[in-house]
């Protein structure tokens, strides 16, 4: 099967890809939020996507540019009075609603066979595509599999973030921020190893 290349969550991180899907998305919204609110954050986002998208033609951003949308038009209805399961606390519902748009981006990216992980993986690491298991049925399922883990936290994530802001003084703000981007961060490091584990034991299975 040869051996897996170089598949790092630092290469990622660093990557043009990252650049231009993750960080500059983010910092546009929340300098527009600070000097004009919600609703004008996510409008300057979404031109920004939709020039990105038009420029790069490469549809590997659509999902992390849907999930940065998602997550900014659910803030702009919170704060237009729109509530959802009787949740009030700002840092609660933007958790939930959220882990909710993962759960649901992943899972149609996952239903259309193109795994959102597995999208974002080879864009940062195309000598993925030089795997003599590139396009099997085994690749695809390695990436399912990393799809479903993502799937499967993030609505546990969702369930209990709602369950604990039902139940009197607990610190909601610090329980937030501790399921928020350390949560996220292990995701991606379990992302980037969990297939380098699996290609490696594939390929003793079949030397076996």
């Amino acid at each position: 099967m040869g051996h897996p290349p170089s598949l790092t969550v630092w290469r990622y991180l660093v990557s043009r890809d990252a650049l231009l899907t993750i960080i500059i998305p983010v910092v546009i919204y929340n300098i527009a939020f600070l000097q004009w609110g919600a609703g004008v954050a996510l409008l300057i986002t979404a031109i920004y996507s939709g020039v990105l998208q038009l420029i790069s033609r490469w549809q590997g951003y659509l999902p992390i540019i849907a999930l940065i949308l998602v997550s900014g038009l659910s803030h702009y209805l919170y704060l237009e009075g729109v509530i959802l399961f009787d949740i009030h606390q700002e840092s609660v519902f933007l958790s939930v609603s959220g882990a909710i748009s993962t759960v649901i981006i992943f899972t149609l990216y996952s239903i259309k066979g193109r795994p959102v992980i597995q999208t974002l993986a080879e864009q940062a690491t195309p000598a993925l595509k030089t795997l003599p298991v590139y396009g099997t049925p085994q690749y695809v399922r390695v990436w399912n599999e990393v799809s479903l883990v993502w799937i499967l936290v993030y609505l546990v994530k969702a369930i209990i973030i709602y369950l604990l802001s039902r139940q009197p003084g607990l610190p909601m703000d610090t329980i937030v921020l501790i399921s928020g981007w350390p949560l996220t961060l292990l995701l991606v490091i379990f992302s980037f190893r969990w297939p380098k584990h699996r290609w490696s034991s594939l390929a003793h299975d079949n030397a076996a």
